[in-house]
């Protein structure tokens, strides 16, 4: 009796294995689209054997030992550079993209507008006292000082929604943090008991990942189970169950920079080394390529500027007035093509020359500043501006290829990580069915053990 009795106990403990590997099973299937979601397998093994008869060990059942993660530590290893890489190349190519302004294409932008000018010096040249040309002249002058200030204009809207997007991706960023802090100390409870809380690490990663992607944080284990994340040069944004707090701190341009409240406490202060993922991929597009663009429209204009008034001062304007500047920039020049402006009247266009007639032929000196070189670009003005705009142009070209390479080495990683810790319905309703049917042959060994031991029972 006490055999069948040692077989029953078996039987019901291995009943209750492979009801775990169904349910593990189902619960796959009810996930396999939940993003984060790693495979799960009951692990299952022998019991020790309960009886021994004339020196041969009987089996006792199965039990379950464990319901482990599908996961590659390799690969996962791989993926946060990849997300946080990939982030930062669209956000820059994204970025760089929206932006028109210096498109070279565009009509009624600063290249038609730097020929519409000449183009009205040339008529005044060609007949100095006409007045109609004369206000042409002026009138296409401001035409290009308007396109100067209305592409400076564009720019500074661009970098300053960058600052206002940069702020949104350090908000979002906290509260990612948060929750892998909240959720160290979540599954440190579970864990007491001493099962892994899949569900749990599964939506811990699922933070952390998106952390990489908005900073190119990653994460560090530790002996007590949880995720320690650090940023770029290795400020600590998730310690334990604390988290820093990512804030904008001002910078000297006007354009904010990020600052770290270190996990633990502690006062804000700048990051030594720029975030990745998303972050830095704003503030590249916004002091890169951006930046580089409005300094050398603002030494643009103010070196055109600059030319154009010294040969217009050397002349004489019909009333015989002289020196007045064609062009008004900010005496401090460092924000010209924000400030460039045309304040002179027709009548005082400077095309004559000192002590001749007032309709000679300083006009043919400020043709000549067409061709004539600036100071800090070595150039001629039309050289000069498709410089600046090429220049803007490789640098979004090349954000975009950068872009398409670390999106397609992010995509082939996913697929990897897919394949080994993904959810195949197929291979899940066969796990399903397999225990079924063992399910189904221990509960006839517990009919058959039990039928025998009624049979005992009544032969006492």
């Amino acid at each position: 009796m006490a055999d069948l009795l040692s077989v029953l106990s078996g039987a019901q403990t291995s009943l209750a294995a492979q009801r775990a590997v169904q349910a593990t099973a189902s619960h796959n299937i009810e996930n396999a689209s939940t993003p984060g979601y790693a495979r799960q397998r009951a692990t299952l093994e022998a019991v020790a054997p309960g009886e021994v008869v004339r020196g041969l060990s009987i089996g006792n059942g199965a039990t379950v030992t464990g319901i482990q993660q599908s996961r590659d530590r390799f690969l996962e290893a791989q993926i946060p550079r990849a997300l946080g890489a990939t982030a930062a190349a669209t956000a820059e190519s994204d970025s760089l993209g929206a932006i028109h302004a210096l498109d070279p294409g565009a009509a009624g932008g600063l290249g038609d507008a730097l020929a519409a000018f000449y183009s009205g010096l040339r008529a005044v040249a060609q007949s100095p006292a006409n007045p109609s040309l004369r206000a042409a002249a002026v009138g296409s002058a401001k035409g290009l000082a308007a396109a100067f200030v209305r592409t400076r204009g564009a720019l500074d809207d661009a970098r300053t929604g960058l600052d206002a997007s940069l702020a949104g991706v350090a908000s979002e960023a906290n509260g990612e943090a948060a929750a892998v802090a909240e959720l160290n100390g979540r599954i440190r409870v579970a864990s007491a008991g001493g099962a892994a809380p899949n569900d749990l690490l599964d939506l811990r990663q699922r933070h952390v990942d998106r952390l990489a992607e908005l900073t190119g944080a990653t994460a560090i284990p530790t002996s007590d189970g949880d995720l320690n994340v650090a940023l770029p040069g290795g400020a600590p944004l998730v310690a334990g169950t604390s988290a820093g707090a990512l804030s904008l701190a001002p910078a000297v341009d006007g354009h904010p920079s990020l600052a770290l409240a270190p996990a633990g406490g502690g006062a804000p202060t700048a990051l030594a080394l720029a975030p990745g993922g998303r972050a830095g991929g704003l503030l590249e597009a916004r002091d890169g390529a951006l930046a580089r663009a409005v300094a050398g429209l603002d030494g643009f204009a103010a070196d055109l500027a600059a030319r154009v008034n010294e040969a217009h001062a050397a002349g004489v304007a019909p009333d015989g007035s002289t020196g007045e500047p064609l062009f008004v920039v900010d005496p401090n020049g460092g924000r010209a093509a924000a400030t460039i402006a045309v304040t002179l009247e027709a009548s005082h266009l400077a095309t004559g020359a000192p002590g001749g007639s007032p309709y000679a032929n300083n006009a043919q000196a400020l043709v000549a500043t067409e061709a004539a070189t600036l100071d800090t670009s070595g150039a001629t003005a039309a050289e000069t501006l498709s410089a600046i705009t090429a220049g803007f142009g490789a640098s979004a070209a090349r954000a975009e290829a950068r872009a398409g390479q670390e999106t397609a080495l992010r995509d082939h990683l996913s697929a990897l990580r897919e394949a080994a810790s993904g959810v195949s319905i197929d291979e899940e309703m066969i796990q399903m069915q397999q225990a079924q049917r063992s399910y189904e042959a221990i509960t006839k060994v517990i009919q058959v053990a039990d039928s025998m031991l009624d049979t005992l029972m009544k032969l006492r």
